[in-house]
């Protein structure tokens, strides 16, 4: 069962940060007749989307209108963004399509800006949140081996000496404010076709629990398949039930309720060891 899909509406970014594999796919918006089509198509099996894979979802031109239609179709939006735009977007704090944003504050690593002129919108947005009960907000520090940069210690602690941090009740995980919360995450690596294969046998909740839509159409298993290297088919051209009645898919995801790993790529990400028994 789908739970969640993933909608790229940009694999642009304004950033070129360390953590995030970087595309080697022509740049692209997604128009909004494009994301029309594709949330029209989405909404049908699930009704939380995210607008993630590579890009910065804040640097689309239309994030509004994009924002406006996951409403008319009565979706939930999360957002990951690294706020280098935030201080243009604090109305998003009022829409009723966004659930939960998340913001890379690694990110501040590779930006040119001070680190209060990075975080006091930041801050203003997650106390604004905070009060108002919407939307859940999530400071992130998804590289724990990069924790020891010094501008990430700078954020860490202007968080610090602000709130009190509590045990949220899930792993590497802290809420800090209502509704807000820190997390932090093991290193992994994007999977690559150059590593080694490590064989046939895990699973995986990709195509089970999650797909992700490309900024071309391309859906893909997963979110990490940056590159498009699992081509399922093209939600611009077919219907999205036809694709997840493919024999690609079935045989991938029959392949993983069966802990056997029938994709190439796959037998080459090691993010899937989180799931393998």
């Amino acid at each position: 069962m789908i739970k969640r899909v993933y909608i790229e509406i940009t694999n642009v970014c304004n950033l070129s940060c360390s953590f995030c594999r970087k595309n080697s796919r022509s740049a692209r918006f997604m128009s909004v007749q494009e994301f029309e089509h594709v949330i029209g198509e989405v909404s049908k099996l699930t009704k939380y989307i995210y607008l993630h894979v590579q890009g910065e979802p804040l640097l689309h031109p239309q994030i509004n209108a994009i924002m406006d239609l996951a409403r008319q179709y009565e979706c939930h939006v999360q957002l990951v963004t690294n706020a280098v735009f935030l201080n243009t977007h604090m109305d998003m704090l009022n829409h009723p399509a966004l659930r939960k944003i998340s913001f890379s504050l690694q990110s501040v690593e590779y930006q040119n800006i001070d680190i209060e002129d990075f975080m006091n919108p930041v801050l203003d947005f997650i106390e604004a949140a905070s009060s108002a009960g919407h939307p859940y907000c999530e400071l992130r520090f998804w590289r724990d081996d990069q924790m020891d940069l010094l501008r990430t210690k700078q954020c860490l602690s202007m968080l610090q000496q602000r709130y009190t941090f509590t045990d949220s009740g899930r792993l590497r995980n802290q809420k800090i404010l209502p509704g807000v919360y820190v997390d932090y995450s093991n290193p992994f690596e994007w999977p690559d076709e150059n590593r080694m294969d490590s064989g046939e046998h895990g699973t995986c909740l990709g195509g089970l629990e999650q797909i992700a839509v490309l900024s071309d159409g391309t859906l893909v298993p997963c979110c990490l398949d940056a590159e498009g290297m699992i081509p399922l088919g093209n939600i611009f051209t077919q219907p999205l039930c036809e694709i997840l009645e493919s024999e690609r898919y079935i045989r991938m995801t029959e392949g993983f309720k069966n802990h056997r790993i029938i994709e190439d790529l796959c037998r080459r990400c090691t993010f899937r060891s989180r799931f393998t028994k």
